[in-house]
């Protein structure tokens, strides 16, 4: 008790366990969508090639995440041009995309004169640089996608689990696959100073991989996803609070742990939730 009472009193845990919340919550959402269309490689392209927008700001000055925010969205707004370019295929301009942005990153940071220790928070993450800044900041880019979200939630839904469908019915189609792409870029930026470039498409992968384990409906995989998304990232925290680990990896790890659970748990109730369209 007196440790929980120690951690909610002290502002850097406040600000970390806020933050944690709205990116689990926020991940989450788009990690329902992002992975059963085999786009997971796409959070480790954009998170990486982000480098090239942290060293732009660290080498010139200003906020090195705004810049990588810019470099994501437009990494996100270029993947979404060619997924259905039939001359090229998404993981190949991924890797393209995360081979360039960080030899570019790794070339104009050895050009920066002096130690940047401040890169290492980038990398893996840090509980302590993390400010009410980033909090008000990322508050309103939660509402703002929780609002999209709601605009473009039926077309998300049928593009996802029945593609042809969708377009038969004239839904917004290109519109909700936009907002896919270049949200999910951002909100991964967004995540950067909790568990870093590196780490942070562990937040957006695995809790919707472990929800798909043992469930059976989208609805529940949803649900089951947001509180293994919400849990892991606090429970991780805590653990790096208690025992003084990296914050980045000690979340991975929960999440590494939570996905071997549901495995067990899928062995008993064997039913993935996108084998099943009609319990949508």
């Amino acid at each position: 008790m007196d440790l929980m009472s120690e951690m909610l009193t002290t502002p850097f845990m406040q600000r970390a366990l806020i933050g944690s919340l709205l990116l689990a919550v926020i991940l989450g959402l788009f990690g329902v969508f992002i992975v059963p269309r085999k786009l997971g490689f796409m959070a480790d392209g954009v998170s990486h090639a982000s480098l090239l927008g942290i060293a732009v700001g660290l080498m010139f000055g200003g906020a090195p995440l705004l810049w990588a925010a810019l470099v994501a969205a437009c990494i996100g707004l270029v993947l979404a041009k060619i997924e259905d370019n039939s001359r090229l295929t998404l993981d190949s301009v991924v890797g393209i995309v995360l081979v360039g942005g960080m030899s570019s990153a790794v070339i104009l940071m050895s050009l920066t004169s002096g130690y940047k220790p401040e890169l290492v928070t980038y990398l893996f993450g840090s509980l302590l640089s993390i400010s009410w800044n980033d909090i008000y900041l990322l508050i309103g880019f939660f509402v703002v996608t929780l609002f999209l979200f709601k605009l473009q939630w039926r077309t998300l839904v049928l593009t996802t689990v029945h593609g042809e469908l969708s377009s038969v019915l004239g839904l917004p189609t290109s519109a909700a696959k936009y907002f896919l792409f270049v949200g999910t870029s951002v909100a991964l930026i967004a995540g950067v100073k909790l568990l870093g470039v590196i780490l942070i498409s562990a937040l957006l992968i695995i809790p919707f991989s472990a929800a798909n384990q043992a469930t059976r409906s989208l609805r529940s995989s949803l649900i089951v996803t947001e509180c293994l998304a919400i849990g892991g990232t606090i429970a991780g925290i805590i653990l790096s609070y208690v025992y003084d680990l990296p914050t980045g990896p000690a979340i991975a790890l929960v999440f590494v742990a939570l996905f071997l659970l549901c495995v067990i748990v899928g062995r008993i109730i064997p039913r993935p939730v996108l084998g099943h369209e009609h319990n949508q």
